[in-house]
């Protein structure tokens, strides 16, 4: 039996869904980590803050590349090019965090390592939180 809602959706419906709530996330996660830079700076200093705010960057900057290239919707794309804008913006976003990672090294002396990698930890795990929480298909057993 075919599906007659999903049927007479226009074409680029989900993935504008997708991209909607994959930024929603984002904001998320940037006021999560403001969050967790405030709370930083109250409990171990100025250091512990501005690493925890180079984390939310470190994080937050490659993946907004990510999703805005990968989800990008042009008419008539095909799976195979799709795929391969996904491999290509995965590349990138690696070498975005690498680059990342060696500024805030760089530029900030001395980097508090706990709160560096702690936040981009929990950003980490609050965008895997979210998107199962957003994609109740995942839930379903």
């Amino acid at each position: 039996m075919i599906n007659t809602d999903r049927a007479n959706r226009p074409q680029g419906v989900h993935s504008r869904n997708v991209r909607r709530q994959t930024f929603q996330v984002f904001l998320f996660q940037a006021g999560l980590g403001i969050i967790l830079a405030g709370l930083a700076l109250v409990v171990l200093g100025i250091q512990a803050a501005l690493s925890a705010f180079g984390a939310v960057g470190v994080y937050l900057l490659p993946n907004l590349y990510f999703a805005s290239r990968a989800l990008r919707f042009s008419k008539g794309q095909t799976a195979r090019r799709a795929l391969a804008e996904m491999y290509v913006s995965q590349i990138w976003k690696m070498g975005l965090s690498i680059l990342g990672f060696a500024t805030v090294f760089i530029m900030l002396k001395p980097v508090d390592p706990f709160s560096l990698f702690g936040t981009f930890i929990l950003l980490q795990i609050s965008g895997w939180l979210m998107q199962l929480k957003l994609n109740k298909r995942f839930l379903k057993l």
